[in-house]
């Protein structure tokens, strides 16, 4: 039997200021609903119109107990885009790029700066740093855990 896809809605609050000069920020508002084709309840909210899933590509809502399809891929099938896409999605990567520009403010103020501004490197480390380094942690788990769920769907017998 043939199962449903995952209903996909895109919600933009600012698509009716399109054409104001100044507003290019705006489209990072821009979400991106995956919801239950049986009962509509959403699964999954995501900033921008992608999204990469980890998974069998069938998933039980939670709801209606109904199963469908929700486009997931498990790691190795993943093609290079939806793989970085996993990894770095655009909040994290807006994360890092903050993180970048002021630890490179921190170093220009340092090197270039007489005397040398005062600047609490753990703070920023704090506040960015560990962030990001849970984020990555967190994926670097869920990928193993993808990896071996494919092995294991490969290699019935195995452990």
């Amino acid at each position: 039997m043939d199962r449903l896809w995952a209903v996909k809605n895109q919600f933009d609050p600012f698509r009716w200021l399109v054409g104001f000069g100044g507003l290019g920020l705006l489209p990072i508002f821009r979400c991106t609903f995956y919801q239950c084709p049986h009962c509509r309840r959403p699964f999954k909210v995501t900033w921008g119109p992608s999204n990469s899933l980890l998974g069998s590509g069938e998933r039980e809502c939670w709801h209606c107990k109904q199963v469908f399809r929700d486009g997931s891929n498990e790691w190795p099938e993943m093609n290079s885009k939806e793989r970085r896409l996993f990894l770095v999605p655009i909040t994290v990567a807006g994360i890092i790029g903050a993180f970048l520009l002021m630890l490179g403010l921190a170093a220009w103020t340092f090197f270039f700066l007489r005397p040398p501004a005062h600047f609490d490197f753990a703070l920023l480390f704090e506040i960015l740093g560990l962030p990001i380094a849970f984020w990555f942690g967190f994926r670097i788990l869920q990928i193993v855990r993808s990896v071996r769920r494919y092995n294991a769907q490969a290699n019935p017998g195995a452990k």
